[in-house]
């Protein structure tokens, strides 16, 4: 059989302090070639950090690299790309205006992710390395430290499955920030940065006491700066030792500015985050006391490679990914006292009717998993008050880092949770004023599936042990088996059901069978 020609992908990473592009071929996820990428330094964080905005000569200066970028992509026919941007553009002021520069002078589209997705990213192209190298199923925990200019991502794998995630705004560009250079040089700067960053991570802390960790997974561009001053060659995987890392953290305790520049040969502003780096790695590292320190070399631009490959070829990998991101959303639902076994019966029906109303809802696989995931989460809010805990559900999910799932995602589900149980949306509703008109569809439509869902299991006993759909015309005929009275269930779900007949035009019907 002939082997098909190989397709290509482009992606743009506008970062922190630099901007990259990487053009591959593939024809599956496992191979995968690289035919041109290029990067150049460009420090836009530290200017978004002191000032909140990026200079109009540093949007000029991006805008001509990515002009340049284009005439490459051009060259090599690749018309598939995604150009995405993190820290620096996501938080400034002027944001609208950079994208808007962008795409009148280059031609490109920006996609500018938050944190959650920053880290999320990233995890997907590690997970692949780790993977590869046959770490993921061993017993002991294994966390995942992410540290950006701006930002710090903990993310806890533990025996298939993410047990849990937390997002700080806190790095070590941002924290050099924090202090004006007065107090960087100050004598007792060492002790105020370690109980600045100790007060800051706390809570990870408290997380962390309960797992046995084996493993901590280094990423983040100051992983290069860690390693140069170790003396260590950056490979596919590089191991760091406790003891090693430990010299360092002495070393670098007794020295200077000057000093360090001089010792390590650094330019000042390497020089001037060496010491917020080394203190924040130390105190990850104290939260876990690891056997053994990995740093691999993946960056963001890998997994916005990787995870684009992985849905076009339907890759195992895409599923694994999906699978742990599902368990973090149990462990969030663990987190609020929530009802599993209630939670597990609305998620069932809720996506047994998604599947059957397909050709009505015309929503994709990206719908069925918002769905998923607002099942899981609905009732969560019962945690802070049972009265409205709808509303109070809506809050916990909008507040919520759900890695793998965007801002715009996250206002999807946790909409859908706030009309899981009755109200009509409205503009009156701040929550629903928010939404597009393009969401606000999408969050009727799921809200009044998860309604019914919701309605068969509505006394949280699982009297249903299985259940048919058939669409006949303009109704719906749910027939479910059950031994038990379902009085209840039959009420609420009548109730219900208008909402459902508003939205879809079809009629839903619950009929029981005796089991």
């Amino acid at each position: 059989m002939a082997r098909h020609a190989p397709d290509r992908f482009a992606a743009i990473h506008v970062g922190s302090e630099q901007i990259g592009v990487q053009i591959v071929e593939y024809t599956t996820l496992d191979d995968v070639r690289i035919v041109e990428q290029s990067y150049r330094q460009v420090m836009l964080s530290e200017e978004t950090f002191k000032t909140g905005r990026v200079s109009f000569g540093a949007v000029s200066e991006v805008c001509e690299l990515l002009k340049g970028y284009r005439r490459l992509l051009t060259e090599y026919g690749v018309r598939d790309y995604r150009l995405v941007a993190t820290t620096a553009i996501r938080e400034a002021q002027n944001q609208p205006y950079i994208i808007d520069q962008i795409k009148v002078k280059s031609g490109f589209n920006v996609e500018v992710v938050d944190m959650p997705q920053e880290i999320f990213y990233k995890y997907v192209s590690l997970v692949k390395t780790v993977n590869e190298r046959g770490l993921l199923n061993q017993k002991d925990g294994m966390l995942f430290v992410d540290i950006s200019s701006g930002g710090l991502g903990f993310t806890l794998y533990k025996e298939g499955s993410l047990t849990y995630q937390q997002n700080i705004h806190i790095g070590a560009l941002r924290i050099k920030e924090s202090f004006d250079k007065s107090q960087r040089d100050s004598a007792h700067f060492h002790e105020a940065l370690s109980q600045y960053i100790s007060s800051t991570i706390e809570p990870v802390e408290k997380e962390m006491c309960q797992h046995n960790i084996k493993r901590l997974i280094l990423s983040g561009p100051e992983t290069k700066l860690l390693l140069k001053m170790l003396g260590k060659e950056q490979g596919r995987v590089t191991f760091v030792s406790l003891s090693e890392f430990n010299n360092l953290y002495k070393q670098v305790g007794s020295l200077n500015l000057p000093q360090i520049i001089k010792n390590f040969d650094l330019t000042e502003n390497k020089a001037e985050i060496v010491l917020p780096t080394i203190v924040l790695y130390k105190k990850i590292i104290s939260l876990t006391n690891p056997e053994e320190i990995a740093i691999p070399s993946d960056q963001f631009i890998d997994g916005v490679i990787i995870k684009h490959i992985a849905e076009k070829t339907g890759h195992e990998h895409k599923q694994l990914i999906e699978d742990q991101l599902i368990s973090l959303c149990w462990e969030i639902g663990k987190k609020y006292y929530y009802d599993p076994n209630h939670a597990a019966a609305v998620e069932k029906w809720s996506l047994l009717l998604f599947d059957k109303l397909a050709r009505v809802h015309g929503l994709g696989e990206r719908h069925r998993r918002l769905l998923k995931v607002a099942a899981i989460l609905h009732d969560i809010g019962k945690y802070v008050n049972l009265r409205r805990h709808y509303f109070y559900s809506y809050r916990l999910i909008i507040s919520s880092d759900i890695m793998g799932f965007s801002e715009a995602e996250r206002h999807i589900m946790a909409n859908i949770a706030f009309y899981h149980s009755k109200g009509t949306p409205a503009d009156t509703d701040t929550n629903w004023a928010s939404l597009t008109p393009g969401q606000k569809v999408t969050v009727s439509k799921l809200s009044a599936i998860i309604r019914i869902a919701d309605a068969i299991d509505r006394s949280h006993r699982q009297k249903v042990s299985q259940a048919d759909v058939v669409l006949r015309g303009d109704e719906m005929i749910i027939t479910v088996v059950s031994s038990e009275d379902m009085s209840l269930e039959r009420w609420t779900f009548a109730e219900k059901a208008d909402f459902f007949e508003d939205v879809f035009g079809i009629k839903a019907i619950l009929i029981r069978r005796a089991g």
